[in-house]
């Protein structure tokens, strides 16, 4: 909030606003609009002006400009592109992972086959054992 310069009361809201354009100093390019606003003190009743804000313009000329206009609907175009390969990228990577976590099933289900194959043939040869074991035993009774 804006102090008064005289005995230092913040003001909240100014009397009126100003619009200035500036031209620049030397060494400066474009013009600066000022919104400038005019506050009166509450306390000792001084006017005084304070800055609101500030926009800086550029001046070009029309070729140049057009030339800007027609880069900036290039770039837009392009960034549409961007945008759709990006998305295209991201779809694929879905399908990619999704692809994986299938074929990775597939192989875990194909690891588990062969175990339960081998486990099969041990439970096999394990009941022929016990069926001869058994029969030598009866023998020997």
């Amino acid at each position: 909030m804006p102090a008064c310069p005289s005995c230092g009361t913040t003001t909240d809201t100014p009397s009126k606003v100003f619009t200035v354009i500036v031209e620049p100093n030397e060494g400066e390019r474009g013009l600066t609009q000022r919104k400038v606003g005019m506050y009166q003190c509450s306390k000792c009743n001084t006017k005084f002006p304070i800055i609101v804000s500030r926009q800086k313009y550029l001046v070009v000329a029309e070729d140049q400009l057009r030339k800007i206009q027609g880069d900036l609907k290039d770039l837009k175009a392009t960034n549409l592109e961007l945008q759709q390969k990006v998305t295209d990228l991201v779809k694929d990577q879905e399908i990619m992972q999704e692809m994986m976590t299938q074929k990775d099933r597939e192989s875990q289900l194909k690891q588990l086959e062969v175990k339960v194959h081998a486990l099969e043939g041990q439970v096999s040869y394990l009941r022929k054992e016990k069926g001869e074991l058994e029969e030598k035993v009866s023998k020997f009774r």
